[in-house]
């Protein structure tokens, strides 16, 4: 007899998902999460592109709502960080870092990704000293100064509108030589009076003592070295997927996302991965919930086989 029928790993849009109809379908599901539940969304002011809400709605509350319809269902939730996986070919160990571990038929991996960093001198360094990752969590330490946003995707741009609302200037270094971020988003950057936007610029260093006092930078098209004096350096330039503790376990493609099927299984029987963590992922809310949606559904069949 198996602790759970169905251990998820990962407690965001994704996760939350499988776990809802998991549930639903009567599954005993436990849902782990290292730090809190609802994932990256919790940090987002507002959600625009979710269906069903034409006024946007913000992240913390979309998330608060995924959280509660689950647990409604009788999704189990820990705080707990899964340090390894064992697989067997009747069972599935889930072992976490206190000690404890479980035992159970299916495991859904939802552990979704963290911000890349720049890999530039001064970076390590500077950690914490003026270099963060979440406008909505840390903006406020700078009202009225001037922040570059590295990077020009979805998620810089997002993160350069909401610190133009606090700060005095926004510079937005992209080494592309265009912005990628939706046209929308660009469209709001551009007439932004707050936001510089700089194209075909590579981020080389940061500078600074006890905190960030500047981003040195190398403008590629016409090779010119620039200094920007920056009073914080916000890095939103790609993702790296959580997947470390299953080097050697899950077969992983270049990019060290999980390989899946379409039906979110990986090659390991009973083990599934969605969201932000498996290959090809578009990284959006609403195809994290599909990813959620059809492992849930495909698992739950599986279970009623076993």
């Amino acid at each position: 007899m198996f602790d759970w029928d169905a251990v998820i790993i990962g407690g965001g849009p994704a996760g939350l998902t499988a776990g809802l109809y998991l549930s639903r379908d009567r599954r005993r599901t436990l849902l782990l999460d290292k730090d809190s539940f609802g994932g990256y969304i919790r940090n987002i002011e507002l959600i625009e592109n979710y269906p069903g809400y034409a006024q946007g709605i913000a992240g913390a509350q979309l998330a608060s709502e995924m959280v509660k319809q689950a647990e409604i269902y009788g999704l189990k939730t820990e705080i707990a960080d899964v340090t390894g996986l064992e697989l067997f070919a009747d069972t599935r160990w889930v072992a976490c870092s206190r000690g404890q571990g479980y035992t159970t038929d299916i495991v859904i991996i939802a552990g979704g990704s963290r911000p890349k960093k720049l890999g530039v001198p001064g970076e390590e360094e500077l950690a914490g000293k003026g270099i963060f990752n979440c406008a909505f969590c840390d903006g406020g330490h700078y009202a009225d100064k001037t922040v570059a946003v590295c990077g020009g995707g979805d998620s810089g741009i997002t993160e350069a509108l909401y610190m133009a609302k606090i700060a005095s200037k926004v510079i937005v270094i992209e080494a592309l030589p265009e912005l990628t971020a939706t046209a929308v988003l660009r469209e709001r950057a551009l007439v932004n009076p707050k936001i510089e936007i700089r194209c075909s610029v590579k981020v080389e260093s940061l500078s600074g003592s006890d905190k960030v006092k500047a981003i040195e930078c190398l403008d590629t098209a016409y090779g010119k070295k620039e200094i920007f004096k920056v009073d914080g350096i916000l890095v939103h330039v790609g993702l790296d997927p959580n997947t470390e503790y299953l080097d050697g376990v899950i077969p992983l493609d270049d990019y060290r996302q999980i390989i899946v099927d379409g039906k979110m299984q990986t090659e390991i029987s009973h083990v599934f991965a969605v969201g932000d963590i498996r290959s090809n992922s578009p990284r959006q809310v609403v195809s994290a919930v599909a990813d959620g949606a059809m492992a849930a559904i495909t698992a739950s069949g599986l279970i009623q086989e076993s």
